[in-house]
């Protein structure tokens, strides 16, 4: 497998993982009111989802998608929906009284999110188009999966690291919510685009 490839699959992973989506938001959001150690199983249920959603690509799921369009637009309107009530509960953790009673991150939503997220979608099946299609054979694509997955890690946790940091200025409960509705909102407004694909 040449050098040139793997390269370009690191890149890819780690570019996509730092732009900002609805999961970098969230996990945004989630290191502020959380830390960043505890995001972390966010952060796990992202990875396994897009592992599985890339495995199911090179199973022939992005090929589902191009002979029946429906089913990628109702997934795009049920995560639109599931992104919304998410950006409620980071709203809604602003006026809690402490941090045991915000909702802490949790590994099955996480997984879940990723197979209504439509920028993951577009992520997994632009990425298996490009840099593992199943004509590589089965070890190549693995691999290249695999460096997918470990270079978008450290691209996602950075955003939890972020928030983290932000939580030092966010010791004020008025903060708190301005920077939660904020979250909240941007949360939202990085699923619109995703409506008009």
């Amino acid at each position: 497998m040449p050098i040139e490839l793997l390269v370009a699959v690191a890149t890819f992973g780690f570019v996509t993982a730092i732009t900002p989506g609805p999961n970098n938001t969230y996990l945004l959001a989630s290191g502020a009111n959380h830390g960043a150690r505890k995001s972390l199983v966010f952060v796990n249920g992202i990875m396994l989802g897009l592992g599985s959603m890339l495995t199911a690509i090179g199973l022939g799921l992005g090929a589902v998608f191009l002979a029946v369009p429906l089913i990628y637009e109702i997934l795009k309107y049920i995560g639109f929906g599931y992104i919304v009530y998410l950006a409620y509960k980071v709203i809604k953790s602003g006026y809690k009284t402490g941090p045991d009673e915000v909702e802490a991150p949790r590994f099955f939503k996480s997984f879940l999110l990723q197979f209504v997220n439509p920028k993951a979608w577009i992520v997994c099946t632009s990425f298996m188009a490009t840099y593992a299609p199943v004509e590589m054979g089965v070890t190549a694509v693995a691999i290249c999966i695999a460096i997918f997955l470990i270079t978008t890690y450290p691209g996602a946790m950075a955003w939890a690291i972020m928030g983290q940091g932000i939580s030092k200025v966010l010791t004020n409960p008025t903060r708190l919510r301005i920077f939660n509705w904020t979250a909240g909102i941007l949360l939202v407004a990085s699923m619109v685009p995703a409506l008009f694909i």
